[in-house]
């Protein structure tokens, strides 16, 4: 290693010269102070770090309207026509009427006059059930009873109109007592003098076919059956044909099904699919038994037999029997080889099969009228015979 690279090595200066100048430092200059990003992140960029943030800061431009003075409110007077009690009157804040020119209009801020005052917002909620009106003189014509008395009945009409015709609610509230009638019990409670008649409990049902028989009969009183609408009509029929009885049914009928067991169901849910099972059977079994009416059906005396009389005719009343066959997919009525059993043979085949017949029937008889001993000696007489031939030879 050379002289030179050694002082190079440790930075000694050659020959005794003076010291080595020292290597030139980067000077950096102050990085930009970034607010909103983090020390981390703004320490990777380098020297020259991304601006994220922008630096020119635009605000939003204002807009160009004209500005209207602000609205003035006031405390105005109203009535709601909802409540019975008309003689409350209560205030609430609205805007103020305001001119064309922009002058306010007079406002009295004493309760106006009944017509001029606002009614309430919410009085268009209070719905209210049409009850069916009736006079005196129409209650003893159209709507008396022995069961039923007009105190009673108006009691029903109130409650119903109370309540909107709600009839659980109906028959929860209703609590009808009958007065005496024969006087009237003083302050102290004391009845002695007068006759008060037993409170009779009534069901929902009564209460409602009660209610229905009035409306209806009402119904007719102002409006006869043959002047009314459709509608009209339709609502007369199912008030007038309302029955208690069967109601009542149709709730414990509920009543049952909603309180029976899991095994119950269980049980009828079986019992339907059985019965449906059964109405199937019996349909396929009456279609069958139809389709067999109809084969066994002679032709009718209308009907026109003359081209079933030739052999062309009742060959194609064969083949519509084939094919009707083949469609309900039944056994044929054809043989194995394709014709009928009686009908393809000629006259002269059907005369050789019945000669046949009746030659085999002529043998069987014959042989069944032999008698046995009588056999017997044609067999001796063959063997004698053959025997003397022998001899003879």
């Amino acid at each position: 290693m050379a002289t030179s690279d050694v002082r190079d090595v440790l930075n000694l200066p050659e020959g005794g010269a003076g010291p080595r100048a020292s290597k030139k430092q980067k000077t950096s200059g102050p990085k930009p102070n970034l607010k909103g990003l983090a020390r981390e992140v703004h320490n990777l960029g380098g020297d020259n770090p991304i601006a994220i943030v922008p630096e020119v800061q635009q605000f939003k431009k204002r807009r160009l309207a004209v500005r209207k003075p602000a609205a003035r409110w006031e405390m105005r007077s109203f009535r709601n026509s909802a409540r019975p009690d008309q003689s409350l009157i209560l205030q609430h804040w609205r805007r103020k009427e305001t001119k064309e020119g922009g002058e306010d209009a007079p406002h009295d801020r004493a309760a106006p006059a009944t017509g001029e005052m606002e009614d309430s917002a919410f009085a268009k909620f209070n719905v209210r059930v049409s009850v069916p009106q009736y006079s005196d003189h129409q209650y003893q014509q159209y709507l008396q009873r022995s069961d039923w008395s007009k105190g009673e009945t108006d009691y029903l009409m109130e409650i119903v109109r109370d309540f909107d015709l709600r009839w659980p609610l109906i028959w929860d509230r209703y609590e009808w007592n009958p007065p005496a009638t024969n006087g009237e019990a003083n302050a102290d409670g004391d009845e002695s003098k007068a006759v008060v008649p037993a409170v009779r409990s009534r069901s929902m049902e009564d209460l409602k076919a009660r209610y229905y028989e009035v409306a209806a009969k009402m119904m007719v009183a102002q409006k006869p059956v043959q002047f009314m609408s459709q509608a009209e009509f339709s609502l007369h029929e199912l008030m007038a044909h309302f029955n208690p009885q069967q109601e009542k049914a149709r709730k414990d009928f509920a009543l049952n099904s909603l309180s029976r067991s899991r095994d119950e169901a269980r049980e009828e849910e079986s019992l339907l699919i059985e019965i449906k099972r059964i109405l199937a059977r019996s349909e396929r079994l009456n279609e069958e038994r139809r389709d067999l009416y109809n084969r066994l059906d002679y032709p009718r005396a209308e009907t026109d037999i003359s081209s079933f009389k030739s052999s062309t005719g009742l060959q194609t009343l064969l083949q519509n029997l084939m094919s009707a066959d083949k469609s309900k997919k039944r056994k044929s009525i054809m043989g194995t080889d394709g014709v009928s059993p009686g009908g393809a043979a000629g006259p002269g085949g059907a005369a050789q099969e019945a000669g046949k017949r009746d030659s085999l029937a002529a043998g069987a008889v014959a042989g069944a009228s032999i008698k046995p001993g009588h056999s017997h000696n044609n067999s001796r007489r063959r063997r004698s015979r053959s025997r003397s031939q022998s001899d003879a030879s």
